[in-house]
């Protein structure tokens, strides 16, 4: 039987004095490419979600966090736990915690992303209620040595509602999922036009499709990342994706990543564009609707 004096695994809200412990053991995890340090402070601040962490004696060990991204659209995030302290079942104890805390303050439907190899993640998850809704790989396109002009096109404020209805019309083969950054959902007038504010939502060839991009930060400087691409026909897919390629050497992007889904008309659009596969493993991604 345990002591009443021996350390307990206790999950809270995350407070600023959490941060020495925390940005010490994160920037070990990903060989030292954890983008954690990059987020802590805007995650503290964070007014409509919620971070949290793991506390063990005295010590901060892990953390996640819970983030709205649209109305009805929640993200489960930033899983980790001191290498140090693996075995303790921490991440279970962060996992059931966030995702009591969203049932109780949350709605719509939260999704999350995981490793294909973290099985015992897939277990968890499927245990609390969610399902697997897809699959993704980063995959990578090397921009042309040409300066040709991208036939694409700015989506003006005016016309995100046609954007909108072209997108949920055209993206069957990623499930009707966008990527804005680590962080999958469908796309909206929220998320759209944020997107159009920023100049990241494109007409390709006219309205033959739909391109929506973010920034991304990589070792080799900034990198356009897409965020959805859609086609009026299957069959053009593999052209917009080729010419993202001309977009992103206009903008000074160093190459083009896509965390692309993983089915077959996908892989065969990516291959014909002259995207590479760049991880060594896929994300899979799960999700579970709001009991309420």
């Amino acid at each position: 039987m345990p002591s009443f004096s021996e350390p307990r695994i206790v999950c809270r809200p995350a407070l600023p004095s959490d941060t020495a412990d925390v940005l010490e053991f994160t920037k070990y995890i990903w060989e030292g490419h954890d983008y954690i340090h990059y987020v802590w402070k805007d995650w503290l601040a964070d007014p409509h979600g919620l971070l949290v962490t793991a506390q063990f004696g005295a010590q901060a060990v892990g953390i996640a966090k819970v983030s709205l991204i649209s109305p009805g659209q929640w993200w489960l995030e930033g899983l980790r736990v001191d290498p140090k302290f693996q075995g303790l079942k921490i991440g279970s104890h962060l996992h059931k915690y966030t995702d009591g805390w969203w049932i109780k303050h949350g709605d719509g439907l939260i999704r999350l992303m995981t490793s294909s190899q973290r099985v015992q993640v897939h277990h968890l998850s499927e245990r609390t209620g969610y399902a697997k809704i897809g699959e993704v790989l980063g995959c990578r396109l090397d921009l042309p040595a040409d300066d040709s002009q991208p036939p694409f096109q700015l989506v003006m404020p005016e016309e995100v509602s046609e954007a909108l209805t072209f997108a949920s019309a055209h993206l069957s083969h990623s499930n009707g999922l966008m990527d804005s950054g680590w962080r999958f959902s469908a796309p909206d007038e929220t998320t759209l036009n944020d997107l159009a504010r920023t100049g990241r939502l494109h007409w390709w060839r006219g309205r033959l499709g739909l391109l929506a991009a973010h920034e991304d930060e990589q070792d080799e400087g900034r990198v356009l990342a897409i965020s959805f691409a859609a086609a009026h026909e299957p069959l053009l897919l593999s052209g917009l994706l080729r010419d993202t390629a001309g977009l992103a050497k206009q903008q000074r992007f160093v190459y083009v990543h896509w965390l692309a889904p993983v089915n077959e008309p996908v892989r065969e659009a990516l291959q014909q564009a002259g995207f590479f596969v760049d991880w060594d493993s896929s994300g899979y991604l799960y999700a579970k609707p709001h009991p309420g």
